[in-house]
C-alpha cells in the first residue's frame, strides 16, 4: 500500500493512497459472500442464490457499498498510523477501482494551522471594561421599560401607534388589511405625515410607494407586477402612547427604595460581583482577539461550514434567513478561538483541579445571577461533561495570560478582524453526497470536529 500527502495550503492536504489489488480482492470476496448469504432472492432460499444472479441483481451496489466501506476502513487506519490530525470529516476527491485493479483513493483533509506565539507574557490588550455605573444604569432602564405603560390618545401623534384598516383596489378587486403603524414609522416616513393630528374614524388617502405597501401587508403575498405606487385609504381605528417613568426618587420609592441615590446603591451591590465577572470573560475575549490580529490565520473552509450546518440546523434557518450572516461570523468567530485555544494549551500547560472546578462553578453561577446550589441543579449534566472541564480549562489559561497583561484604551475596532477563508479547488469530486466518509469505522475514534461543536450551555 503506498500513501502520499501533499500540503495545498496551511490548513488542508490531499492524501492519496494505492491500495494493492490482490489486498483490495481478497477483501471484496469477503464482503460480496457475507452480503450475499444476507439476501433473499425471490426462488431461493436466503443466501442461496447462485453467484451469477446475485451479480446480475445486487453487483453494482454491492460493490459501490464494499468501496465506501473498504476505502473508510483503510483511510482512518492511515490517518491513525501516522498521525493525521484533522478536523472535520475527510472529503472525498476520487475513488478508482475496478475488480483485479488496485484501488486508488484521494481525499482532502483539513487541520489545525501551525500557530505558533513568540510572545505571551505582557500583552498589550485593547479592552473597553463595563462599569458598576454602566451595568446599573442598564438595570434600572431596564426597570423602567418593564414599568411602561400603554395610554390610549385622541389625536395621532410622531411618537403614537395607529391601529388602521388599509383598503385599496387592485384589478378590480377590493382589499381590505388591519395594519399597525408604529411610531418609528411615523416619524421616518414621510409619506405618512397626513396622518399627523388625525383623530380615531378619520380617514385619509394616501399614495404609498409600493415597497413601502408591501412592507406593511407583510406576509400577504399580492402580484403588483409592475406598478410602483397605489392608492390606499388608511381608516384610523385605534391610538395609543407609550408611557415611560421618569427615573427619579418617585420611581425609586415605586420600587420600594427610599430614594433614586439608595436605589443605585443597593443596585450596585448586587451587581458588583457579576460586573468583576462578566469582565474576566470580556477580558478573556480581549486577548483571543489581540492574539488573532497579532497573528492572523486563514480558516478552514469545509470545518467553518460543518459549524455553520450544525447551527442552521439547530435553529432551522437556512441561508435566506435575515439572521443567517450573522450566525457565519458566529461560527468564524467560535472556529478561530477554538484554534487559538488549540494553540495555546501547548505553551500553558494547565491541569483542572477540582478547586479550579468549584472555582468555575461559582464564576459560572455568578454570572446567571444565581446561587451555586441552584447552578448545580440546573446546569447539573453540563458540569459533569467533558466539555464543562474544558470550559473550565480555556477559562483558566486565558486568566494566566490575563495575569501579565496590560489592558489598553482601544485606539480604533474592537471586533475581531475579518477573517479569511483558506482557498482551495476540488477536481473530479466523485459523488461525494454518497462517500463523503461520514459513517466511520467502530473501531475508530471520533474526529476533532467533535471537539468543535460549540457547546449550548
Amino acid at each position: 500500500m503506498q500513501t502520499e500527502i501533499k500540503p495545498i495550503n496551511e490548513v488542508c492536504s490531499e492524501v492519496t493512497v494505492v491500495i494493492d489489488a490482490d489486498k483490495v480482492d481478497e477483501a471484496y470476496k469477503k464482503y460480496f459472500q457475507k452480503k450475499a448469504q444476507e439476501l433473499e432472492i425471490p426462488g431461493f432460499r436466503k443466501g442461496k442464490a447462485p453467484q451469477n444472479i446475485i451479480e446480475k441483481l445486487h453487483g453494482a451496489s454491492i460493490k459501490e457499498d464494499f468501496e465506501v466501506k473498504f476505502a473508510v476502513d483503510t483511510l482512518y487506519q492511515i490517518i491513525k498510523d501516522k498521525n493525521l490530525n484533522f478536523l472535520t470529516s475527510p472529503q472525498l476527491k476520487s475513488l478508482d477501482w475496478n475488480i483485479g485493479s488496485d484501488m486508488k483513493l484521494t481525499v482532502i483533509l483539513e487541520h489545525i494551522p501551525e500557530i505558533s506565539w513568540e510572545q505571551l507574557e505582557n500583552l498589550e490588550v485593547p479592552f473597553i471594561p463595563q462599569t458598576l455605573e454602566d451595568a446599573v444604569n442598564y438595570f434600572i432602564s431596564d426597570l423602567r421599560w418593564k414599568q411602561r405603560t400603554i395610554q390610549d390618545v385622541d389625536t395621532v401623534e410622531v411618537d403614537t401607534t395607529v391601529e388602521s384598516r388599509f383598503t385599496f383596489s387592485w384589478k378590480g378587486e377590493d382589499y381590505n388589511y388591519n395594519v399597525t403603524i408604529y411610531s418609528q414609522e411615523l416619524e421616518k416616513k414621510p409619506e405618512l405625515k397626513e396622518l399627523i393630528g388625525k383623530k380615531i374614524g378619520d380617514k385619509v388617502s394616501l399614495t404609498l410607494p409600493i415597497e413601502m405597501l408591501e412592507e406593511f401587508l407583510e406576509d400577504k403575498k399580492i402580484d403588483f407586477e409592475d406598478e410602483t405606487q397605489m392608492d390606499v385609504t388608511i381608516e384610523i381605528d385605534a391610538i395609543t402612547k407609550l408611557i415611560m417613568p421618569e427615573i427619579d426618587d418617585e420611581f425609586a420609592k415605586d420600587m420600594d427604595f427610599e430614594n433614586l441615590e439608595e436605589m443605585k446603591a443597593k443596585i450596585g451591590e448586587e451587581l458588583r460581583d457579576q460586573v468583576e465577572h462578566s469582565n474576566y470573560e470580556a477580558q478573556n475575549n480581549a486577548i483571543i482577539n489581540a492574539l488573532f490580529k497579532k497573528k492572523p490565520f486563514k480558516i478552514p473552509p469545509m470545518t467553518l461550514k460543518s459549524i455553520i450546518d450544525d447551527y442552521a440546523a439547530s435553529l432551522q434557518i437556512d441561508e435566506n434567513h435575515p439572521l443567517y450572516n450573522y450566525y457565519v461570523n458566529e461560527a468564524a468567530h467560535y472556529l478561530v478561538r477554538y484554534l487559538i485555544m488549540d494553540s495555546l494549551k501547548e505553551r500553558i500547560p494547565i491541569e483542572v483541579t477540582e478547586d479550579m472546578i468549584n472555582e468555575f462553578i461559582e464564576h459560572r453561577a455568578i454570572l446567571a445571577n444565581s446561587s451555586v446550589v441552584g447552578y448545580k441543579e440546573t446546569n447539573e449534566d453540563y458540569i459533569n461533561s467533558d466539555g464543562f472541564r474544558k470550559d473550565a480549562h480555556d477559562y483558566f489559561l486565558l486568566r494566566k495570560i490575563a495575569e501579565t497583561c496590560t489592558f489598553i484604551e482601544p485606539s480604533g475596532d474592537t471586533e475581531y478582524p475579518a477573517y479569511e477563508l483558506a482557498q482551495y479547488e476540488i477536481e473530479d469530486e466523485k459523488e461525494p453526497e454518497e462517500k463523503d466518509y461520514q459513517d466511520k469505522p467502530e473501531e475508530q475514534e471520533e474526529p476533532l470536529e467533535e471537539d468543535v461543536k460549540k457547546e449550548e450551555q
